[in-house]
């Protein structure tokens, strides 16, 4: 039988494994939209637009300069963004087939997911980047913490358990 053709045994097997990579990628999503909105939110009030964070965002690779390049930085921004939070969607999901208390507590695997994934963030990737250091304010760090657990890493979790109870 040509690869290319699925016996009756294993198309359905293909479905689930298929809709589970599915969800996962969804959670990911929406877990960054979650995530991206509640930064448009708490740092309006900061007079922070939308376009600086999307940048700034983006200046992680491009460095500061990406400040003054066209419009298209904005876009890279937030494709970084969808694709860091679908990296990490996925992580939890392939790890959870390993550890599955990750599946039967998500809420609290997932608030630590989140706290895990603040620090990652903020000790790993971003001194890591083309930023430089600065030290973010309690009132930012705690906004963001919370958004990263409630918006984020809760999201991921039970979008996860939704496919491992499956």
């Amino acid at each position: 039988m040509p690869s290319s053709v699925q016996s009756p045994a294993t198309a359905p097997a293909q479905r689930v494994a298929d809709s589970a990579w599915l969800t996962v990628l969804i959670a990911g999503l929406i877990a960054g939209a979650l995530d991206l909105t509640f930064a448009f939110v708490f740092y309006h009030s900061q007079g922070v637009t939308p376009d600086r964070i999307l940048r700034g965002i983006a200046a992680g690779v491009l460095g500061l300069g990406a400040r003054d390049m066209g419009p298209w930085v904005s876009f890279l921004g937030a494709a970084l963004h969808f694709f860091i939070s679908v990296c990490a969607a996925f992580v939890y999901y392939l790890v959870s087939r390993r550890v599955p208390l990750l599946t039967r507590r998500p809420l609290l695997c997932g608030a630590l997911f989140g706290v895990a994934m603040f620090a990652v963030m903020r000790f790993i990737v971003i001194p890591l980047s083309r930023l430089p250091f600065h030290v973010p304010s309690l009132h930012n760090t705690i906004g963001e913490l919370c958004s990263h657990i409630f918006l984020f890493g809760m999201v991921i979790a039970l979008g996860v358990a939704r496919v491992r109870r499956h």
